[in-house]
């Protein structure tokens, strides 16, 4: 076995076109624009990519580098992605990358219909995830596990290394498991190598 191989059948893109409509955020692959998914922005859905929800000209669009999942707060779902990486190194010979910068969207309307007190508390629940926006030194790769040392690595089973990244990774090293699990659960199982393929190997 090779303990440097990646999981060759589980394809992970490196870069999202992130378009952001008023009603949906739709995240398509810069490598297979036909690939990709998008968030309803009133119920925080998931949905595989079509071309009505690609369809349109969007007030704003970027490119991000990840999604590293979902939350939900008391006025909704929040997703939250990439916006900056930096590669720093390498990790039996596949690039390992910092990232830089995060930012939570919004997928949910409900905040306007809430009342003063729901609205504090919510102010003060997204005050906490700024915090998580910023927090430095956190690193992933799109191509390894890099939550697992090389001699463990050595130990374990072929049959290991044929699963999805999301599914090799150490939970004790990963530090958004809670809002990409909570995206697994709600998504489609046909999403999951799209929506968790940066951020499922991202370290404390």
């Amino acid at each position: 076995m090779e303990v440097g191989s990646s999981s060759s059948n589980f394809k992970l893109y490196d870069q999202f076109e992130l378009l952001e409509f008023e009603d949906r955020l739709v995240f398509k692959s810069l490598e297979s624009p036909d690939k990709g998914f998008s968030i309803c922005r009133r119920q925080g859905n998931i949905e595989p990519l079509s071309d009505e929800s690609s369809s349109g000209k969007p007030p704003k669009t970027s490119t991000i580098y990840g999604v590293a999942g979902t939350i939900r707060l008391l006025a909704g779902t929040y997703v939250l992605v990439i916006t900056s990486r930096k590669e720093v190194g390498s990790f039996l010979g596949f690039p390992v990358y910092r990232v830089e910068s995060m930012k939570f969207l919004a997928c949910n309307e409900a905040l306007r219909f809430s009342n003063s007190q729901e609205k504090r508390d919510e102010a003060y629940f997204m005050s906490l995830l700024k915090t998580v926006e910023a927090t430095p030194g956190l690193y992933y790769s799109y191509e390894t596990d890099i939550t697992v040392n090389l001699q463990r690595r050595c130990k374990l089973m072929e049959a290991w290394t044929s699963k999805p990244l999301w599914k090799q990774a150490d939970p004790r090293f990963v530090w958004n498991n809670h809002l990409w699990r909570n995206s697994l659960s709600t998504s489609l199982t046909g999403l999951s190598f799209l929506s968790y393929k940066e951020v499922s190997k991202s370290l404390n």
